[in-house]
């Protein structure tokens, strides 16, 4: 019994366990590492609506990326750290998840502008390759080389 008091008395005056940090998707890392662009470990404003853009993001102004930084920005330094931009990536990952599939291209595609990709799409790969492509150009009387 007077081990347990000893023990639990020991514990008591040891600073608690860290917790450990979560864990960053490489992916979300490198994406991060490549807008610091001054290599502080920290995103300015500038930096992330950069990231912001790259991400896929509409936001016009530094303005709506303050608001953005200021959401996410927990420990209220102004800057975005990795751990709080992995958070934001995590949330636009949730939200794009809960967003209905957007249309497929060739449902938007005027027709006649699909039945010219077909006739120059000579084997049938979807996409047009370089000599395709010049085919096409030539076709429409563009002198390429």
């Amino acid at each position: 019994a007077k081990l347990v008091k000893e023990l639990k008395a020991f514990l008591a005056s040891q600073p608690a366990a860290a917790t450990p940090a979560p864990t960053v998707d490489p992916l979300v890392s490198a994406a991060f590492a490549t807008f610091d662009a001054n290599k502080t470990g920290l995103l300015s404003v500038r930096e992330l609506h950069a990231a912001l853009g790259h991400l896929g993001l509409d936001v016009q102004s530094s303005a709506e990326t303050r608001q953005i930084m200021n959401k996410y920005d927990t420990d209220g330094d102004r800057k975005m750290s990795l751990d709080e931009f992995a958070k934001l990536v995590k949330e636009l990952q949730a939200l794009s998840a809960r967003r209905p599939p957007a249309a497929t291209p060739a449902a938007t595609v005027d027709p006649l502008v699909s039945a010219a990709f077909t006739k120059f799409d000579a084997n049938k790969s979807g996409h047009l390759g370089v000599s395709e492509l010049h085919a096409a150009l030539k076709h429409l009387g563009l002198d390429v080389q």
